[in-house]
């Protein structure tokens, strides 16, 4: 243990030599140095904590009190830095989201049943209390998502949670400090894989994965009231393992992170929070600090390195048979094939890569069928070669490469002249993946990706930052998703769904410009872009980008402002 020490006393040191050549080391230098030393460079890194003067760190460590004080981060008198800020009120809300499906629930039954079944006899009087607790606790879920099967979906307090359930009179702040303390999720697993095994069953690897969203479903149990909901979905009586049904589950969902990031923003002598596509602001000032009056609240914006010239954004109402262009829900099936026309029409006069970003995978899969029947594809194809964003993470990076190469192969045949990528809001491509250059000569955006209002977990976040109440358990709530609920609130729930449509809008249109020599067109295909109301979407739009929007009524229009160059 000595030697383990003085080790890392030895990492310490020359890592913070000022004789160094390396004023700053990153991965790879903290590796190497660990290697030379002989200790590990991971807990050396973490040592290097308290001295350091610049700490990057992923969400998780900052947002995480648990993890600033394992780290041993003290906020106070520091600045706080936030990069890729548009993120940050789903990234903490979602890290105190918690669900249990209903066969992971069965599993952990059995298991559970079968322990205490073979130790009872040797259990003090706590261990099988708790055990026993434990084992209610679990049927109760179950017999809660098996008496909901003839239910739709739907929403609880908590308080309605526990009193429906009848187990508001058990501690969970002592029951969880026992799963914590005694490690009875790995002793219960353990012995249950090793009878699995022992008759003959294939061994479950995920036991320990299922105890742990039982427990994180508890600790979601401990917030305020209001501070979530409890999602019960009910498993369908037809439901196997083989079918493409949805398995029953428990979720719970936060959706207060204002009151978790107050923590950072008390300490913390100031907080930056940047981004590229932040905008529209408005929504993550509600969701992270509305309490904070707006005088301390600064926001600046400044102009994009790319020169206006190089970027040319277009709303784009009209079709080239003149049809209006009207993605709204209740009317998107009507412009599929005008918009397969103008498709086709633009991959004449654009070079290199254009990138077509649909709402949903359901509307892509459509408009592609639809397009198939038709021919368009057929034309589309002697022009461009055609690629589809695949729902597989893993085929991502293949299909861009091959998409690149083929942007690239282009150069050397007169007929295709590039290719073109149909992707989805949303997906793996709308962010994080770069189309800059050849890649994303064109964006093309078709309509405006709001999302389901029959989403209840949206639904229940708008009421949230409404203040509308959530009605009693035993009416449904049916009635209180959907459109029903947009009707119903005011202007901060309005806004704050608008918001978030434009927000996809504008980190999958920014994909194209990377670099200060950058140029592409961004099509903004709804006459709703050209809107001149008062909420108009092109309103929330980055400056950058809203500066240069030119509307374009007819595809004449598109033509002579030259898309086919910078």
């Amino acid at each position: 243990m000595l030697k383990k020490q003085n080790l890392r006393k030895i990492f310490k040191t020359s890592a913070l030599n000022p004789n160094s050549k390396n004023t700053s080391l990153d991965i790879e230098d903290l590796v190497r140095l660990g290697t030379k030393i002989g200790t590990c460079p991971y807990y050396g890194a973490r040592d290097l904590v308290r001295s350091a003067d610049l700490i990057i760190l992923p969400y998780q460590s900052l947002l995480l009190r648990s993890a600033r004080d394992s780290l041993g981060l003290d906020l106070k008198g520091n600045i706080v830095i936030i990069d890729e800020a548009h993120n940050l009120a789903d990234c903490l809300t979602g890290m105190y989201n918690s669900k249990v499906c209903f066969g992971q629930l069965k599993r952990v039954l059995s298991h559970l049943e079968a322990y205490f079944s073979r130790f009872r006899n040797v259990l003090n009087a706590g261990n099988r209390r708790y055990i026993q607790t434990l084992t209610i606790l679990t049927k109760s879920f179950l017999k809660l998502l098996r008496n909901s099967s003839n239910c739709a979906d739907r929403t609880m307090t908590i308080n309605e949670f526990l009193f429906s359930l009848d187990i508001d009179n058990i501690n969970l702040v002592k029951l969880c400090q026992y799963i914590k303390q005694s490690k009875i999720i790995h002793k219960v697993s353990g012995y249950g894989n090793k009878i699995s095994c022992q008759n003959g069953e294939e061994g479950i690897s995920s036991t320990v994965t299922d105890f742990q969203a039982i427990s994180d479903i508890l600790l979601s149990l401990m917030n305020n009231n209001s501070d979530g909901r409890v999602l019960v979905s009910p498993q369908m009586e037809t439901f196997s393992s083989s079918s493409s049904s949805q398995e029953g589950y428990l979720k719970f969902v936060m959706l207060s992170g204002d009151n978790i990031f107050s923590e950072v923003i008390r300490d913390a002598h100031a907080v930056i929070m940047a981004g590229g596509t932040l905008q529209p602001i408005e929504e993550t000032r509600v969701r992270l600090f509305p309490n904070i009056p707006l005088e301390k609240v600064l926001f600046f914006t400044c102009d994009h390195i790319v020169p206006p010239e190089s970027i040319l954004p277009v709303a784009v109402s009209r079709g080239p048979s003149g049809l209006t262009f009207d993605f709204s829900y209740s009317s998107r099936s009507s412009p599929k094939m005008e918009l397969g026309r103008f498709i086709c029409n633009i991959t004449t006069i654009i070079p290199e890569g254009i990138v077509v970003f649909f709402s949903s995978y359901e509307y892509e899969r459509t408009v592609y069928d639809a397009w198939d029947s038709s021919g368009i594809l057929a034309r589309i194809s002697k022009k461009k070669q055609i690629f589809r964003e695949p729902k597989n993470s893993s085929d991502i990076d293949s299909t861009l490469k091959t998409y690149k190469e083929s942007i690239e192969a282009c150069k050397f045949n007169s007929a295709i002249t590039g290719a073109i990528l149909l992707a989805v809001v949303g997906g793996k491509i709308s962010e994080g993946i770069n189309f800059g250059d050849g890649m994303g000569r064109c964006v093309v955006m078709v309509g405006l990706p709001y999302p389901s209002p029959a989403d209840l977990e949206l639904a229940e976040r708008i009421k949230h930052i409404e203040g509308i109440p959530s009605s009693g358990f035993e009416e449904s709530r049916e009635t209180e998703s959907g459109f029903g609920v947009l009707r119903k609130c005011g202007n901060r729930g309005r806004e704050y769904y608008e918001n978030l449509c434009m927000k996809a809008v504008n980190q999958s249109i920014g994909r194209a410009i990377r670099h200060v020599n950058d140029y592409a067109a961004m099509l903004l295909v709804d006459s709703r872009y050209a809107s001149r109301s008062f909420s108009c979407p092109s309103e929330k739009l980055p400056k950058w980008i809203k500066d240069r929007l030119v509307c374009a009524n007819s595809y004449g229009e598109i033509v002579q402002l030259k898309l086919n160059g910078k």
